[in-house]
This record gives structure tokens, sequence and C-alpha cells, in this order.
């Protein structure tokens, strides 16, 4: 997208887009309205360069990144959103007509000495969503890699960590020569933003990487896909070795959160109607979702494709 001076353009993909996945909206949280007035049809799942550190309307430099995923009404009913994910990846969960889970990527650019350290971290973080959803959902990854499944380049650091990860993932990618990035100066082109899937069968069709044109004033072109959800899903799982080690954070806990969160789950159970196990199996996943949704937590181990990452590093 690259800021609100493309909304015109994003605001014309409405009408023929189900879902669209937006990355650099370069919105902070308490803007995140004028995001809905651009796509006033569609409900969305926003997160901002700001949204685990909020900033306020007085000390804000010019917005940067920012992910966001948005779709129509009538799929708001069997969409849920996906807590895990930071500010540069965003997912969803659609539980019918078949489940699938679309993660929406901004991965770090290759212009920092940290970058392959940052990349790395995102490729964990995408992976332990994959290991919950893989084995029972078809996933779909949409978004800006910052890294090329063309012929790596010898400068780009990125292009192997993404190729390196979609071949141990067991990712499936439309295969094309045209190009989804170009320079504002002239100056550089090339392939980063792919929609990725583990389906072993024929998931996606009629992808296409779309032409430049005048109203369109991001750098990137959009690519788009359609999903075939009425075939009956049997998808690759994603390997066991690859895990990430998450510590939760109880000193940073949101504790209004928490507590909101458990007295809405309780407030829906009547403990009469059911047994004494099912009323202890419906207070520990009550205890785990207000932890998910409240607490935050810290990558302690990364296994990225192939290497592993000090935890001095962190």
């Amino acid at each position: 997208m690259e800021g609100k001076g493309n909304a015109l353009f994003i605001n014309s993909l409405e009408s023929s887009s189900d879902i669209i996945c937006i990355q650099e909206h370069w919105l902070y949280e308490f803007q995140k309205q004028s995001l809905c007035n651009v796509l006033p049809n569609m409900d969305m799942f926003i997160r901002c360069s700001d949204t685990y550190e909020e900033i306020s309307n007085f000390n804000r430099p010019r917005g940067k990144g920012g992910v966001a995923i948005a779709w129509k009404r009538f799929l708001t009913p069997p969409i849920s959103e996906i807590p895990s994910g930071n500010n540069r990846i965003i997912a969803i969960e659609l539980k019918s007509p078949m489940k699938i889970c679309i993660i929406c990527v901004y991965m770090p650019t290759n212009n920092s000495g940290d970058s392959y350290l940052e990349y790395t971290e995102c490729l964990d973080v995408i992976s332990s969503i994959l290991s919950m959803y893989s084995v029972s959902h078809r996933i779909v990854i949409v978004g800006d890699c910052n890294g090329t499944l063309k012929p790596h380049r010898k400068y780009n650091k990125h292009d192997f960590l993404l190729q390196a990860f979609v071949h141990e993932m067991n990712l499936q990618s439309h295969r094309s020569e045209e190009l989804t990035f170009f320079h504002h100066s002239g100056m550089s082109t090339s392939q980063i933003d792919y929609i990725l899937h583990n389906a072993t069968i024929a998931f996606l069709s009629d992808y296409k990487i779309h032409d430049q044109c005048h109203s369109n004033t991001s750098s990137h072109v959009p690519v788009s896909a359609k999903m075939n959800v009425k075939s009956k899903p049997t998808n690759k799982a994603i390997k066991s070795g690859y895990i990430s080690k998450f510590k939760i954070q109880w000193k940073d806990i949101d504790s209004e959160l928490y507590h909101n969160h458990i007295s809405n789950e309780l407030s829906q159970h009547n403990i009469e109607s059911h047994s004494i196990e099912e009323s202890i199996n419906f207070l520990c996943n009550c205890l785990k979702k207000a932890a998910t949704v409240a607490v935050p937590s810290k990558i302690i181990k990364l296994k990225g494709p192939q290497f592993k990452a000090s935890p001095t590093t962190l």
C-alpha cells in the first residue's frame, strides 16, 4: 500500500476481492479507523508498527510498516483473528466451508546490519503459526517477503533464508518470471511478493501478478489468486523439528484484559450442565486463551532453516 496516498487504488480492489492482505499501510494505532474508511464494505484485522508499544499523536514520526487483512462482511461469521504474530505478521482463521489459515507478512528489508536476525525471527514466528495449524488447515501465506524465490542474489542474504524456509516447510508457489517490485528511482526491480500455500492438490487458481498502473502509487504491484474452497483438504504436515520456543512474560500482563477475557468466557459457561471433567477442561482452556490474548511472549529459541540463533542475541 505504502501510505494513505494510495488509498484510492486500494479502494478500487474492494469490489473484485473477497479478502485483501495489505502491507505497509504506514498507520499508527490511533489512525487505524482510516483504513476502515478506505474499505467501507469490509471488516478487518490490523496491526501497526506501534501495536505493542503505542506512540502518542504528539511524538509520532512518519508512519512505517503495518499489516492488515480485510474481508467481505459475509465472511465475518466464520473468521476469527489469530493472536499469534507480531507487528509484521498477522493471521486469521477461516473455519468454513473449509479450514484455512491466512497469514499476511511484511518481512524485514535487507538494509540494516540486524536484518538477518530480524528476518530469522519473523520466519520463526511464521513457523510457530504453521506448527499449530498446518495439519488441520490449508495454509496461505501472502505478502511482501523482501526476498525472492528466483535464483538468489549474492548481495541479499534474505533470498537464501526464504528459499530454505519454503523448501523445509513444504510450501508451494506459482512460478513466474514477472516482477512485483519496481523501485521509484527506476534503478532496481525484483520479484519479492508471493502467495504461498501448503496444499498437495490444486488449491489456488488464476494466480496473477498485476501490471503497473498510474493509479497505483506503490512500488509494488498486487498479486492475486482464487482459493478453491470446496475440495477436501489434504495438507502436508509441517516437520516437527521446526519449532520455536517462547517464554510468557507474566510481568507484562495486561491484568484488565486478562480478567475481562476470563469473565466473558465464564459468563457463557453453565457449570451445572457440564460434568466436573468438562468444567475443568473448560477452565484450563479459558486460562490459556486469556494468557494468549493478554500476556506477551518472547522467543527464547530460534530454529531457522539449517541454523540456530544464539540466545545471546535476544
